[in-house]
């Protein structure tokens, strides 16, 4: 169900509807207000954090994801990044750091490529406005949280740098990208 808390995740991401029959490839923009529901059966959440000096993207997802209307909750720790040992470091060292094992959510209406999108996580409640794109196959919802100015989740933070200090070659960054894939 990883899916789904893209809206909210949407949590997640890009920028618009289509209006256009002509090149199925372009991505057109809303003018109006969009109400926009998304299927878990075609839909992907993805994150991004980043090590390194260099800011060499992490990427995983989420396995339990679950919707209701326009709110989701993601369980942090179906946490799923393909490495079943940095996910347990992820889990024991960020995800077990902050207050709550859950992130809520939910997702407004887009207007002009923009979708009002709510996160709730480590005690701390903040609306974004992330991009919406869509083009004739998809939709895409897309943003950037930052763990630490967003969320206040220096601990967190700190709990993976420590843990993963050589491997991320003194640098952990504090900004995560989201994104919301959904297929037509």
């Amino acid at each position: 169900m990883q899916k789904l808390l893209m809206a909210l995740l949407a949590a997640a991401f890009l920028t618009s509807c289509s209006s256009s029959s002509e090149n199925s490839d372009e991505t057109d923009m809303v003018s109006e207000a969009t109400a926009y529901s998304f299927d878990t059966n075609n839909t992907k959440l993805t994150w991004t954090a980043f090590k390194t000096p260099e800011k060499v993207g992490v990427p995983g997802t989420f396995d339990d994801i679950s919707i209701d209307g326009n709110s989701f909750v993601i369980n942090t720790y179906s946490v799923n990044s393909g490495v079943p040992d940095r996910d347990m470091k992820i889990k024991e060292f960020f995800f077990g750091n902050l207050s709550d094992s859950l992130i809520t959510g939910s997702y407004g209406t887009a207007v002009d490529g923009k979708i009002p999108v709510t996160l709730k996580m480590n005690g701390v409640e903040k609306t974004f406005d992330f991009d919406l794109a869509e083009t004739d196959s998809t939709t895409v919802v897309s943003g950037t949280i930052d763990i630490i100015s967003d969320f206040s989740g220096n601990a967190a933070l700190e709990g993976i740098h420590e843990a993963c200090k050589e491997l991320h070659m003194g640098k952990t960054w504090s900004d995560v990208t989201l994104s919301v894939v959904q297929s037509k």
